[in-house]
């Protein structure tokens, strides 16, 4: 009996975990493509943002989550976007505290796609977060965006 409830346990999380995988990288740059352009947008609106340039950390700690090998534009939404390592990030925010590194996370499969923007600056202080959620529309054949939620630190807990 025990032997079969970890059987049922284990096989969801294989299949939710191998999700994201069936997607291309072209699949894949077009969704955060979006996602990032989704954010600037509404971090320009809300917060007043005029970023002139983003810093992506590219994390990879074998989660689904990890940011993806992908290339990104050069800009998006007229600022400048780059992916660095979490070493170059912090060292970034230290020789320029008005610097925005941002730790991008997301989940995909078929039908969502959902991001996580957490948002540091000022020397490596966490500002806010913003959290994105699309549906696979198969009849437009795209994903739509179904909601975005921003929260600050003491929130965001």
């Amino acid at each position: 009996m025990t032997k079969q409830l970890i059987f049922l346990f284990i096989i969801p999380l294989f299949t939710l975990g191998q999700a994201a995988k069936i997607q291309t990288k072209t699949d894949l740059s077009k969704i955060y493509i979006q996602a990032i352009t989704d954010f600037v947008k509404a971090a320009n609106k809300k917060n007043k943002s005029n970023f002139d340039t983003l810093f992506f950390g590219k994390h990879i700690n074998g989660e689904p989550s990890d940011f993806p090998n992908i290339n990104l534009p050069k800009t998006i939404e007229n600022v400048q976007i780059r992916v660095v390592t979490t070493m170059v990030g912090a060292a970034k925010q230290k020789q320029t505290k008005s610097s925005v590194y941002i730790n991008l996370m997301g989940w995909l499969d078929k039908e969502n796609a959902e991001f996580i923007f957490v948002v540091f600056s000022n020397g490596f202080v966490h500002q806010y977060d913003y959290f994105i959620n699309y549906k696979y529309s198969s009849t437009l054949k795209k994903f739509e965006l179904e909601k975005l939620e921003f929260k600050t630190p003491h929130l965001a807990k």
